[in-house]
Parts: C-alpha cells; structure tokens; sequence
C-alpha cells in the first residue's frame, strides 16, 4: 500500500486536503469493508482508527490489520485512547459489534473535521446544532449542508451510548451510497496522488538499468564491454558484484 494512511493525508497533509468527495469515499469503502467482514463472521474489527486505513496504488481506501480480528473472537482487546473508547468496553471490559460501529462512527468525524475529536465534546456540538463547527475550514464552500447534516447525522447515531441504538454495518452502506460525489473520477485524481509512479520510472531506466532490473548478466557484460570494459578470469564475480551495487543504489 504506496499512498500511505488516513492519518496521513488528514491530519498531516502537506501539498493537498483530502477533498469531500474522496472524504465520502473513504467513508463508504471502510463501510463496505466492515460490512464484508461481518458478513464472513469477522465482526470484531479492534481499534479501529484512521491509522489503520491505507491507500493503495490507485488511491483506494483499504482497510488493514486483519490480525484484529482474527484474534480477537472473544473481544477482549482494546487498544486506542480512553477518550475514543466504546463505552461499553469501559462498562464490561469487552468489545462486540456494535463497538466497530461507534469507531466508525468517530472515523467520520475526523473525515468530517479534519481532526482527532473526542466522540463527547463533538455530540456537545451536534445537540447545540453547531455541527458546522466540526467542519474542516479546507472544505468551506466545497460541500453543501445537506449532505453535511447527513453525514453528522449518521456519526451521530454511531456514537449512541447504548449500542442497541446504533445502526448495522449494512445500513451504513445504504446511507453512505446515494450522497456519493464525482464517482467516476479516480481515486488517485481526487486524492492528487501521481497515477503509475513506478512503471514511469521503469520506462526512463537506462538499457543498462533495464538488464539490471531484468538481472540479465550477459546483456550486462556486453553493455560493459562496448564501453572498454576488459574481460578477464574474475568477468563473472566483478559483473555480479557490480548488478548487486547497482540496485543497492537504485
């Protein structure tokens, strides 16, 4: 995964904000993802953080640590900060379903703020009906309040204190789809990311690049010796030991 992690191009960006519609993006993929797992008996997604959220070459979201997961059956692990912490893992000392859910939920509103806000002080703000205070300023004019108050809405009910009351991973499919934005740009375009980086540096290798890459030792040699380079009993060690410091260079 190339393109680094949410964290990243949120809270830490430095040539480009994450703009809405990639910001939506994310939101619906880490849904689809959960729901996916869920659906393959993996409901116990641990810790779930912007940080566990990467970017792969095209600029798609991907969710990472399946290790989560895969052992945490009894939902008893709990890593991340107090203060983002699912309140009934601080009741029982364990995590279920619907504790994924209030992570999502918090994920949502850092896509939507641009920051790390603790669930309290932002369902202050909701209740006050300053939700646009949770804005990201970088998004000003690049939204509109509907889709902005459905989007709070939904964090809200995420982060309900009684996990009863919050939705399914499959329902935040069906509310995150319909409000997607400019969904046939690419990924990588929305996210500025440079499109096919490595086959590009592929193409301006030089031939001797190009049968260094291609570990060809004979096209090598021959490239040498058209430049003077003198045979003699040690050709194979000298051409080896030059491809090896070739590409610790490269």
């Amino acid at each position: 995964m190339p393109n680094e992690t949410l964290s990243k191009h949120l809270f830490h960006w430095e040539n480009q904000h994450m703009k809405w519609a990639m910001r939506l993006r994310v939101a619906l993929y880490l849904a689809q993802a959960l729901d996916h797992c869920s659906s393959r008996g993996r409901a116990l997604y641990h810790d779930l953080n912007a940080y566990r959220i990467l970017f792969d070459q095209e600029g798609n979201p991907r969710l990472s640590s399946y290790g989560l997961m895969k052992n945490s059956r009894d939902g008893k692990s709990y890593s991340t900060n107090l203060a983002f912490t699912p309140p009934e893992y601080l009741r029982t000392g364990r995590v279920i379903p619907e504790s994924v859910v209030y992570s999502f939920g918090t994920l949502l509103l850092d896509l939507l703020s641009g920051k790390h806000i603790p669930p309290t002080h932002a369902l202050d703000l909701i209740r006050g009906k300053n939700f646009l205070m949770l804005m990201d300023s970088c998004l000003e004019g690049h939204f509109s309040n509907n889709d902005g108050t459905e989007l709070v809405r939904l964090a809200s009910r995420c982060l309900q204190y009684e996990p009863r009351e919050r939705p399914n991973v499959k329902s935040l499919v069906t509310a995150l789809t319909p409000i997607q934005k400019e969904t046939e740009v690419p990924s990588h375009v929305l996210m500025g990311i440079p499109h096919g980086t490595l086959s590009l540096k592929r193409k301006i290798l030089t031939p001797l690049g190009e049968a260094c890459s291609r570990m060809d030792l004979t096209a090598i040699h021959e490239m040498l010796e058209k430049n003077g380079y003198k045979d003699d009993e040690g050709i194979a060690n000298e051409v080896s030991n030059l491809y090896f410091l070739f590409c610790s260079n490269l």
